[in-house]
């Protein structure tokens, strides 16, 4: 995984036709101070937006070919993290046996609330 800071919080934007790249697991960091390179004026510290992502820039490249649309955008991140074969199975085992099953089932649960919660606030819903 790959982290990068920035100014500014960073949401998602068309990649290609059915692709979007989203900028996931933001840290805020208060007073952030980058390193500095030899000869350069010294930067005053700032609110640093971290994201960590598989792309260089701290991106994720995720499927999703309507990017206006929040399901889709909910589904593309949940796809960051669970395969829909993952995510059925770990029905079947909450279905079938919850109790043994409730820590991957909150996890799940607590990804996909996340998921539903990035995706208002990229979409501004």
């Amino acid at each position: 995984m790959n982290k990068k800071v920035y100014r500014e919080p960073r949401t998602f934007e068309k990649y290609d036709r059915t692709h979007i790249i989203g900028y996931l697991n933001e840290t805020i960091i208060e007073n952030y101070q980058p390193e500095q390179q030899e000869g350069q004026e010294p930067i005053e510290p700032y609110t640093g937006y971290q994201y960590e992502g598989v792309e260089l820039d701290g991106g994720t490249i995720m499927e999703c070919s309507d990017a206006s649309d929040n399901g889709e955008v909910v589904n593309a991140i949940i796809r960051t993290r669970y395969t829909l074969s993952q995510e059925l199975a770990i029905h079947r085992h909450h279905e079938n046996d919850a109790a043994t099953y409730a820590e991957e089932w909150e996890e799940y649960d607590d990804w996909c609330e996340t998921a539903k919660t990035v995706a208002r606030n990229w979409l501004n819903k």
